[in-house]
């Protein structure tokens, strides 16, 4: 049995992640398919390339080992320390990385949307998320008693929220909730787009 031979960049981010793990281990499915078993737990990677070139790595890490290894950052940042292979390089830094349906960065700022209303009141609660999309969002919010959703949309130039208030029945908490996404979306891309 011959072995398989996967792409350059797929290849370097199985490598990155099961050297990252204690005891995992790589397998190798396919030229675009890549597993990295921790014990019982998998992750499973996918490289997609569209007819321009662009590749996105597809994780899926159904047991968030990623996030429980920290490994996010890693990921975000894959081609440093690949400077000196040219081409590798050049893929690696035009490569979307998206775990669990979502781009790396986009993570960062859903946690950080998390993070933002929990500072400004502890009444904030995140309920679930109610889809994804590689750049965004939709998540459903409480505060009190009062739930609403929000929508968060990762482009390359700015972070946007939008909310929907359609349940929230009491007009001074839909403005402080209004007032409060606004405050959100400006810290969000000054943290993230500036």
């Amino acid at each position: 049995m011959s072995e398989i031979k996967q792409h350059a960049v797929l290849t370097y981010i199985s490598e990155t992640i099961k050297s990252a793990i204690a005891d995992a281990k790589l397998e190798k499915q396919s030229d675009n398919i890549a597993v990295v078993r921790d014990g019982n737990d998998q992750i499973h990677l996918e490289q997609l390339s569209d007819g321009t070139g662009n590749i996105t790595i597809q994780i899926t890490d159904k047991k968030e080992i990623l996030y429980s290894e920290d490994l996010l950052e890693t990921l975000q940042n894959i081609e440093e320390g690949t400077e000196s292979q040219k081409e590798l390089y050049g893929a690696l830094s035009s490569t979307v990385v998206v775990v669990n349906g979502l781009s790396i960065e986009t993570d960062f700022v859903f946690q950080a949307v998390k993070d933002c209303f929990d500072t400004l009141s502890s009444s904030y609660q995140f309920v679930k998320t109610i889809s994804k999309r590689i750049n965004g969002l939709t998540i459903s919010f409480q505060f009190g008693d009062h739930k609403f959703q929000l929508v968060v949309v990762n482009d390359p130039e700015n972070v946007t929220i939008t909310s929907d208030l359609s349940e929230v029945k009491d007009a001074k908490v839909k403005k402080t909730i209004e007032s409060d996404v606004t405050k959100v979306q400006q810290a969000l891309n000054k943290m993230f787009k500036e």
